[in-house]
């Protein structure tokens, strides 16, 4: 089997390209396959520049394709097959005719030779002047924008979902309602001591005194207490005098509660035979005040408080983001104290803290998806503008999201058909019949007729866009 390449030509392919490849093949019998979408092989110059440059490379080039006028139109240029089966099936094209000429004089055949290649050149000359004073035209076609809305459902199993935490705190401080009595500063006083025994005694730093309400009060320093003076008489004790010292005293705790009247203080804690005491003066001094307290109900208030305010916080979005509804929970809130029941503090601080997790879609992904469908819902006479899609609003439920948005469209335009609809006209009848697709500008015309062959027009879609808008209403079924 003889040995071969194939290539493909569409749309994007042009003449330096095509003959790029046929440089680059090592196979002398080369096919391409013309896409019925591309007008570039309609034109003669484009068929005579391709059918130089196969003469130049030494290659055997074909035309595969199935449009009638196209292989019409090539076969005056090169060989046309619609498939490369075809053309192999055909007889050998290399075999040699049998010559007719043979028996002719020399003479005959140098005329018939002359002749036919005067009438060719007669040909030529001709063509070329029809192309010379034909007009060729370049009519750009901009197309106008349109705008409109649609609602679209996408599955969130279609959406890239992300989970997401945050941890949230909150400070809550509340007065602590309690109050409790305390001491400050220790009632203080002296005593007199009496004994009744004739020998001395000594009362050590820290004995204790009790007064009648059962306050105990202590010795701030050593007493020595003489012995009682006994008189007698003729050998017969007739009197008896106690001794006496006086020693000071102070509450063994603070507060003014320890504060009391003379001759409250009576006994002592222990027992001391022959020993009395008494306070002569009031035992004064004694200092109480009110202090703020934690109770457990302070803490419940300010526990509640910073729950409550942990509640309250919410999550919001990016202005690039949605979350997805539904699906926002949180954990058991934390909350630590900064005092504890019965500490003396004026205020408690409650520091509370809570994780929340959620799942969020980018707006951005939600916009890629949606250009992704709107394309197969739009009618054939329109095509949507490249990342002209914006959200609207997106409405969460269950499994989907619901998608308000708006885009951009333009008129589906094809060259083929612009030319036979503006063929012969005038650059203003034109221009009125093509008002509603954009606006045209043209580029070549020798006067203000359009020609009326096909091939002398060339329609060239611009990317750029009427920057006027106008807006329509599409119904779009979509299926989920």
């Amino acid at each position: 089997m003889q040995e071969y390449q194939l290539y493909n030509v569409g749309i994007e392919d042009s003449i330096l390209t095509m003959v790029q490849k046929l440089r680059n093949t090592v196979e002398e019998l080369v096919f391409f396959q013309v896409s019925d979408e591309s007008l570039l092989l309609f034109t003669d110059d484009n068929l005579k520049l391709l059918a130089h440059y196969a003469k130049e490379e030494s290659k055997n080039l074909v035309l595969l394709t199935r449009n009638k006028e196209l292989r019409q139109r090539a076969g005056k240029r090169l060989p046309t097959a619609e498939s490369v089966e075809s053309f192999l099936s055909q007889p050998d094209l290399e075999k040699e005719e049998p010559n007719k000429w043979a028996g002719l004089p020399r003479w005959a055949k140098n005329t018939i030779i002359v002749a036919s290649v005067l009438f060719i050149l007669l040909i030529v000359f001709q063509w070329g002047l029809r192309y010379w004073f034909s007009p060729k035209v370049v009519v750009t076609v901009y197309p106008k924008i349109l705008t409109s809305e649609a609602e679209l459902i996408i599955d969130l199993a279609d959406l890239n979902v992300e989970s997401q935490s945050i941890e949230i705190k909150k400070v809550s401080t509340k007065a602590a309602s309690g109050k409790t009595i305390v001491g400050t500063h220790r009632a203080t006083g002296e005593v007199v001591f009496f004994n009744q025994n004739p020998k001395e005694m000594k009362l050590y730093k820290g004995t204790q005194l009790k007064a009648k309400n059962g306050k105990i009060y202590q010795l701030t320093e050593d007493v020595l207490i003489p012995g009682a003076e006994v008189v007698y008489v003729m050998d017969v004790r007739s009197s008896q005098t106690a001794g006496q010292a006086l020693g000071f005293i102070e509450a063994i705790e603070l507060g003014e509660t320890y504060n009391i009247k003379a001759g409250e203080i009576s006994e002592f804690t222990g027992k001391y035979l022959d020993l009395t005491v008494r306070n002569l003066t009031d035992i004064a001094g004694g200092k109480s005040e009110a202090r703020p307290t934690v109770m457990q109900a302070d803490l419940d208030k300010a526990k509640q408080n910073v729950v409550d305010l942990l509640n309250k916080e919410t999550v919001k979005a990016n202005s690039e983001e949605y979350l997805v509804s539904g699906s926002l929970s949180r954990s058991e809130p934390a909350v630590i104290f900064d005092q504890k029941v019965g500490n003396f503090a004026s205020t408690i601080t409650a520091n509370g803290s809570q994780k929340i997790s959620f799942q969020k879609v980018s707006g951005l992904n939600i916009q890629e998806k949606a250009e992704n469908i709107l394309p197969n819902l739009l009618p054939s006479q329109y095509n949507l503008v490249e990342s002209s899609c914006r959200i609207n609003s997106a409405d969460f439920s269950k499994d989907t999201v619901t998608v308000n948005v708006a885009f951009d469209l333009y008129p589906s335009l094809k060259s083929d058909e612009i030319i036979v609809a503006i063929l012969g006209k005038s650059i203003e009848e034109a221009a009125l019949v093509l008002n509603t697709i954009g606006n045209l500008s043209f580029d070549g015309v020798k006067d203000d007729l359009l020609p009326t062959r096909k091939e002398w027009i060339k329609v060239v879609v611009s990317e750029q866009y009427e920057t006027e808008k106008s807006w329509i209403t599409l119904s779009l079924n979509q299926s989920i």
